[in-house]
């Protein structure tokens, strides 16, 4: 079985490159971009995916975290978005709870404290999803 590439969107170079190498390690292609860079229009978040073709997104939901799951919101509308897994990480999983409506969490949300172990287990379960769903 060929595992997915895994697309980390963080704001943080050493979660990338931490996260990135237990990914690597586990198998995994991985490609990263930052949060800001995607936010702010220098990268253009479609043709990063069409470029890329990640099953897994890895995205880091950082403060303030209504603005922020405006944003994600926003990207999981984008069709070449729809039919990917996401995995979100957030520092206070119950304050993105509290801005979000449940029926939108329908992604695997990981709050602090996680681990490494924690980040590739989330998006194994992922890949799981994904093969369950036949994609």
């Amino acid at each position: 079985m060929t595992l997915p590439t895994v697309a980390i969107l963080n704001s943080s170079p050493d979660l990338i490159k931490a996260w990135g190498e237990a990914l690597e390690l586990d198998g995994f292609s991985v490609v990263s971009a930052h949060v800001a860079d995607i936010q702010s229009g220098i990268l253009d978040l479609v043709s990063f995916i069409d470029a890329h073709d990640p099953g897994v997104i890895l995205y880091d939901l950082p403060r303030p975290f209504e603005r922020h799951w405006n944003f994600l919101r926003l990207m999981r509308e984008t069709d070449s978005l729809k039919s990917r897994c996401w995995v979100v990480t957030t520092t206070d999983r119950q304050a993105v709870e509290a801005v979000a409506a449940p029926a939108e969490i329908s992604e695997i949300l990981l709050g602090e404290p996680y681990t490494l172990d924690h980040v590739v287990a989330a998006v194994r379960a992922c890949v799981a999803k994904l093969e369950h769903a036949g994609r």
